[in-house]
């Protein structure tokens, strides 16, 4: 963990992690507080406009989550409850949703059909509110549901994270692409960004959808107010991250407020984009602890790779070559020449690396206390798979800090870095959260 240092992307907080607004002398001390507080675990000072963010952040998560389907109602209820509850409620669905809409929702198994029901339920809708849903996946086509939320006078655009082999295709695709920006986002020298190819073609699949379904412009056209909020979870988190700028594209949405709440997102924009004033203001993104996901990318890979490879280098014996598997020899010179392709192939991904988009609040938890009976053992062995299970068995605090994007263009081994990115983790992260 990395806490002194300027700008670091350890476990820690560095320096240059702290948001500046530009200011020297305050501007300074007000950055070493918020070190100091979070070194500590104590909440750093939020405006209430951070705190309304964060309130919202949670409300939508719920959507977020839901878009999991049938998997997370299970991992919440029990796969005995997915047979009892869901079968029931999948005809109970159907019988609450007329033609139009059932022309609108597409499945591509029997299972799917249990993930409506499931989604309906954990958000707590009536099924009739259910706009438009994409139950199909395949590759460079998510899940992904659209619902009226009557409580907030908006509509959802909640996409669901990876769980599927053709999800995973999708994230591989991290090949560069440039899309275009919305026109108030354009200026005089750059009229377009970048973007990995595999994200965009999902973007372009959902606002494709989104202009060809009446039932959403109905809709829009009666509530005059109504925003359009983005939310979803990891590779969710991606697509609710840059859907905003293809909406924003389409005259149809230019005169809506467009909100992203995306959460677990990886790395999707290039820094000018993404730390955009306006940006900003319209993506409100959540990282939670040592999450690996959104400190995914190939820059930041392909960082890792040089690291390993100059750290066993130095010792020139079986490690390096096991990890090669190119024979050297121990003492021998090729080791150096190894060691400098990973240094140019960096060095060739460090011209403009994709970074995570608007404002970022980071959460951070600490266990203060074991429920009686939990498993203290298995909760100590740092790389027990089961320590994301039993860890939930105890007293935590939680608190949250606005970070840069550049806190997150380095991966961190950590213990805990894959099952902090399930979203069960980042429900308990707010539920622990103690302002309000």
């Amino acid at each position: 963990y990395l806490w002194e240092g300027g700008g670091g992307g350890g476990g820690g907080i560095g320096d240059g992690e702290v948001p500046s607004d530009g200011k020297s002398g305050d501007d300074a001390v007000a950055r070493r507080r918020i070190l100091n507080d979070v070194k500590e675990m104590r909440q750093p000072v939020l405006s209430q406009s951070d705190k309304e963010r964060m309130k919202k952040a949670k409300y939508f998560f719920k959507f977020a989550t839901a878009a999991c389907g049938w998997p997370i109602y299970a991992a919440h209820k029990g796969f005995a409850s997915v047979c009892c509850n869901l079968g029931c409620k999948v005809s109970r669905c159907c019988q609450g949703m007329d033609a139009e809409q059932e022309e609108h929702i597409r499945y591509n198994s029997c299972c799917c059909r249990l993930s409506l029901p499931a989604f309906v339920d954990y958000a707590g809708i009536p099924p009739e509110d259910v706009i438009l849903a994409n139950i199909s996946t395949d590759i460079d086509q998510v899940v992904y549901y659209v619902c009226f939320d009557r409580k907030t006078k908006s509509v959802v655009v909640a996409v669901r994270g990876t769980l599927s082999a053709q999800d995973a295709i999708t994230d591989s695709r991290q090949k560069y692409t440039s899309f275009p920006l919305p026109p108030s986002l354009q200026s005089e020298e750059c009229k377009e960004s970048t973007c990995a190819e595999g994200f965009k073609r999902v973007c372009e699949r959902i606002v494709a959808d989104l202009l060809n379904c009446p039932r959403l412009h109905r809709i829009l056209d009666t509530e005059k107010d109504a925003s359009i909020i983005v939310t979803g979870h990891s590779l969710g988190g991606a697509i609710s991250s840059l859907l905003p700028f293809f909406l924003l594209n389409k005259p149809q949405f230019q005169n809506r407020k467009v909100l992203a709440y995306p959460m677990a997102p990886p790395p999707t924009v290039p820094r000018a984009l993404a730390n955009m004033p306006r940006v900003r203001k319209m993506v409100t993104s959540v990282v939670y602890q040592d999450d690996v996901v959104p400190r995914l990318s190939v820059h930041n890979l392909s960082k890792l790779r040089f690291q390993i490879i100059h750290e066993l280098s130095r010792a020139k014996g079986q490690s390096i070559r096991a990890l090669m598997n190119e024979g050297i020899k121990e003492g021998s010179d090729q080791v150096d020449v190894v060691e400098t392709k990973a240094l140019i192939d960096y060095d060739s991904r460090n011209e403009d690396p994709l970074h995570i988009v608007g404002t970022i609040f980071h959460m951070k938890t600490e266990l203060t206390a074991m429920c009686e009976g939990a498993c203290v053992g298995c909760y100590q062995l740092c790389c027990c798979p089961f320590r994301g299970m039993v860890a939930p068995r105890g007293t935590y605090r939680t608190i949250c800090y606005k970070a840069t994007s550049d806190t997150f263009q380095e991966v961190i081994i950590a213990a805990q870095m894959t099952h902090e990115h399930l979203p069960s983790s980042y429900e308990r992260a707010f539920q622990d959260l103690f302002f309000e």
